[in-house]
């Protein structure tokens, strides 16, 4: 009777989940005093329920398929007698075994009725469990009984509750290493005459599995050396689905495989088996084009060609080339994931660029090798080396020729789940880049920033987000004058990634143009506050305030320039599509009254 409940809530719950958001109507004809002792709340049926209580009706009527008002004597039986069996079903699951549904219905005029009578709601016995077969270490079946109190006496007795706790009993055997565990027949009794309900769960649990090395098939994808560096495991560790998630996950980051699966292989006399990766080859080619624009920064159109699996071992050679208003470039990168241990790729690239700002022009060349942390990883660190050769016009300053050579760490700590839209969690990163320049002027330098960002969700399904973010910034001369740091390595405010509605890269001390100094700030200061609403499952709104500085002086940093402003999102399934319309506060600093802005991915 249970299993016959537990099929009832299981389909149920898939038509509910398919009417989540039509069911929006109902909701409000609820609020508005439609859901009365007669009268329908589910705006798309016309079954009318008598009994119960509200939230009973509500529960049940959410659930009911689409029907158009019956014409016929005929139509409303056959509609009541399809609204009674689900009514019936989603009772028993929540526990009412001794639930009586009548349905009913009337000739003229034409109409559905069901009247309940739910009677007294079940509780839940002492749960019990058992093991067939080979048994569990003592600990991991500590572990199953402790999972099982999910069904606590005298709990109300619903189906879904004996799932969960089934589900949550087979996952404590399996993170034990118990790779073959799995659930035998339940035994759910009901007692009609004390209104209590006994589970007994029943368990196989199989041989203790102990993980092997890792092999791909078919093996003429990618190199088996290659295959074998991706265990993160040692040999002769007990089987965990977390390894085996994490070594999926590792491969199929690298875009080299359109699909990839796992299982284990037969175990040799130590019982130990080697873990096998069923995999399916990506396109070798992949090509991407995106666009963005902005009032301030006018359009771009970047394009890239991928060739992936360059080498057999999941690299890819990528040419990338960008065309926009206050910059043009082209690229070629070559990309080693996992070659600096696991979730560490090594990155080799060349790229020539042109920069047309209002602050300066430049044109350069560059060659540059780093180590980058995937962005899965919650604490993660980056490292490289760039040379750089560039020319600078159209500025203030002796500085009109620079060759740097640069290199950067960063530590990034990240509690977020989705980078093109976060809602929970927080953002730390730290970033030095000590730096050597000549030319026209021989220096030293470092140069300096800290960020952190913080997400916060409220309401229904998380229909609230509150995002900050706060950035600082400082570059000091080690040998040399800090006036004489190249100006694209000085730090601007304004665009936007900063401070929206002020054109890009605008905001910095009005003085050293004055002075005849390179343009630029020696320090940073910035931040924003954006509260974004998911209106639809698709439509958003945001507002949002920004406001930032560029200074010499730490005694100026709070002489901040700020823009406010407001936007729409719509979300593509992978990304939101993001429309901000900024107004710039200070005068002084704006170019126009107002700024457009419209990408991919939220502001920060």
């Amino acid at each position: 009777m249970v299993d016959e409940a537990l099929t009832g809530v299981a389909r149920a719950l898939a038509k509910l989940a398919m009417r989540l958001f039509p069911a929006l109507p109902a909701a409000l004809a609820a609020v508005i005093g439609f859901a009365a002792d007669a009268s329908p709340v589910w705006a798309d049926s016309p079954v009318v329920m008598e009994g119960a209580d509200e939230d009973t009706r509500e529960a049940i009527l959410d659930l009911l398929p689409d029907r158009d008002a019956p014409t016929t004597l005929f139509e409303a039986e056959r509609i009541a007698e399809e609204a009674a069996a689900r009514a019936l079903a989603w009772l028993r699951s929540e526990g009412y075994y001794s639930a009586i549904v009548t349905p009913e219905a009337t000739e003229t005029p034409p109409s559905a009725r069901l009247v309940i009578a739910p009677g007294a709601r079940f509780r839940f016995e002492a749960p019990q469990i058992s093991f067939a077969g080979d048994q569990p270490d003592s600990v991991s079946a500590d572990a199953a009984r402790d999972a099982i109190q999910h069904v606590r006496e005298g709990d109300a007795a619903r189906a879904a509750t004996v799932l969960e706790a089934e589900g949550a009993a087979l996952a404590a055997l399996q993170e034990r290493g118990y790779a073959d565990a799995a659930a035998g027949e339940r035994r759910v009794v009901v007692d009609h005459a004390t209104a209590r309900v006994a589970a007994d769960f029943r368990f196989t649990s199989g041989a203790l599995a102990r993980l092997g090395g890792v092999r791909a098939e078919p093996n003429t994808i990618l190199r088996p050396g290659f295959v074998a560096d991706l265990q993160n495991w040692d040999a002769g560790e007990a089987y965990s689905p977390e390894a085996l998630a994490r070594l999926r996950r590792d491969l199929s980051s690298t875009g080299a495989v359109s699909r990839v699966t796992t299982r284990l292989g037969e175990p040799d006399p130590l019982g130990v088996r080697d873990v096998i990766l069923d995999i399916e080859p990506a396109r070798r080619n992949a090509y991407e084009l995106g666009i963005g624009y902005s009032t301030t920064e006018g359009v771009g159109l970047q394009a890239e060609w991928t060739r992936r699996n360059f080498t057999g071992r999941a690299d890819s050679l990528t040419v990338a080339t960008t065309l926009a208003e206050l910059n043009q470039g082209i690229s070629v990168e070559l990309t080693r994931p996992h070659a600096a241990g696991l979730g560490h790729s090594i990155t080799f690239g060349a790229e020539a660029e042109r920069e047309t700002l209002d602050a300066y022009s430049r044109q350069g060349v560059s060659i540059y090798g780093s180590v980058d942390a995937s962005t899965r990883l919650r604490v993660a660190q980056s490292y490289g080396l760039q040379l750089a050769i560039d020319e600078y016009d159209d500025l203030e300053g002796d500085v009109s020729d620079a060759i740097v050579l640069s290199g950067f760490a960063s530590l990034r700590n990240d509690s977020t789940e989705f980078t093109l839209d976060p809602r929970d969690g927080s953002i730390a990163e730290f970033r030095i880049e000590p730096s050597v320049s000549t030319g026209d002027a021989t220096l030293g330098f470092v140069r300096g920033t800290a960020e952190g960002r913080i997400y916060e969700s409220f309401g229904h399904e998380d229909s609230l987000t509150l995002a900050a973010r706060i950035k600082a910034g400082w570059l000091e001369a080690i040998a040399g004058s800090a006036d004489d740091v190249p100006p694209d390595r000085r730090f601007y405010a304004g665009g936007g990634g900063s401070v929206r509605g002020y054109e890009y890269n605008s905001i910095y001390p009005e003085e050293r143009d004055l002075f005849g100094l390179s343009p630029g700030g020696q320090g940073l200061l910035e931040g924003s506050i954006e509260a974004r609403w998911r209106i639809t499952p698709r439509w958003g709104a945001a507002v949002f305030i920004d406001g930032g500085a560029a200074f010499d002086d730490w005694s100026d940093a709070t002489d901040l320039s700020y823009g406010v402003g407001f936007g729409a999102r719509y979300d593509l399934g992978f990304a939101p599509l993001r429309i901000d319309v900024a107004f710039p506060l200070d005068r002084d600093e704006a170019n126009d009254d107002f700024a457009l802005y419209v990408s991919l991915g939220q502001a920060f």
